[in-house]
């Protein structure tokens, strides 16, 4: 499963990184334990690998192990994790639910896909983050809703194609509640 037949005798020294992370890999989720504590598991990993290490992951968690993934790569957390916590300078700053953090730090932008014309007044509504040809990124304006919005752009004859809600990625939390010059100085992960 994980190619390594080619390798069999070769020490682990003389290994390179990606191959050595992955005999790591293979030791640590062999016995298939109930709980398992990965640190940086994709570290010198090509993504073809990545992905091979992520579906064991995804088949470990089915099959009930509890997995502790410690990352500075806040992506990977959004790919794999469904609750985390957030440490910075050994402090908590939060934890819970993937999901619900980001749900909690969301700031009211959208995208919307029209076509035709996009009204004039909708300045009014909200603020223009971006804006291409039927496409539009904004922030609602406090008190508004977007039904309020998407009515405006129906009322000057646009036809809607697509509304999606804007959540803000982890790593914008992070720096958000993290601050930037406590990241560069700082040794911060989450798990």
């Amino acid at each position: 499963k994980f190619q390594i037949e080619d390798w069999w005798d070769k020490k682990v020294n003389e290994l390179s990184k990606g191959m050595q992370q992955k005999i790591q890999f293979i030791a640590t989720v062999v016995h298939r334990p109930k709980l398992i504590i990965l640190d940086e598991p994709f570290s010198g990993l090509d993504p073809i690998n990545t992905n091979l290490i992520k579906d064991e992951i995804a088949d470990l968690r089915e099959t009930g192990s509890s997995i502790i993934f410690s990352t500075h790569r806040m992506e990977q957390v959004e790919e794999i994790c469904e609750n985390i916590l957030l440490i910075n300078k050994g402090e908590k700053i939060l934890s819970g639910p993937l999901k619900d953090i980001k749900n909690t730090y969301k700031k009211n932008r959208f995208e919307i896909r029209f076509k035709g014309t996009r009204p004039t007044s909708i300045g009014e509504l909200a603020t223009i983050i971006n804006e291409q040809e039927g496409y539009i990124q904004l922030q609602k304006r406090q008190g508004e809703s977007i039904n309020s919005i998407l009515s405006t752009f129906i009322d000057n004859g646009a036809e809607i194609q697509g509304l999606n809600e804007i959540l803000p990625s982890l790593n914008e939390i992070f720096i958000e509640q993290v601050g930037v010059n406590s990241i560069i100085t700082e040794n911060n992960h989450a798990v």
